[in-house]
């Protein structure tokens, strides 16, 4: 990335507008990834700590041989989702979104580099 500011994607929403940019640090020069929904900042790729150690905190608390089926409310730019797909008893991972939009953004790509293990679309119901 040769700018210092890029706005990847922008889509209208219920909600409001909602923006994924990517942003070169000034002072680190790394890339930062960020979402705004209005003029509010959701989520941060310099601010990610709290998100990993609350999930590995939660997935701490379980039984060590189990297989796990985890859900996670928002995806946002992954890091959740990465962080318990990290933890070996993991078996699958279920991700809730209120806005499609940024689910949409981890399906086609380019998105934030928070889960690296990619999405799939859900299954249809089952019968019953």
């Amino acid at each position: 990335m040769s700018a210092r500011f890029e706005e990847i994607d922008w889509r209208p929403t219920p909600m409001g507008d909602i923006s994924l940019r990517r942003r070169r640090d000034p002072v680190s020069g790394d890339e930062v990834y960020e979402v705004k929904l209005g003029d509010e900042f959701l989520m941060s790729s310099l601010f990610t700590a709290g998100e990993i150690a609350l999930t590995r905190l939660g997935l701490a608390q379980l039984p060590d041989a189990a297989d796990l089926d985890v859900v996670v409310g928002g995806l946002g730019l992954g890091y959740t989702a990465q962080a318990a797909l990290d933890d070996p008893r993991v078996r699958s991972l279920v991700v809730v979104d209120t806005l499609g939009e940024v689910i949409d953004w981890h399906r086609r790509g380019p998105g934030p580099p928070g889960c690296r293990a990619g999405l799939r679309p859900p299954l249809p119901p089952g019968p019953g």
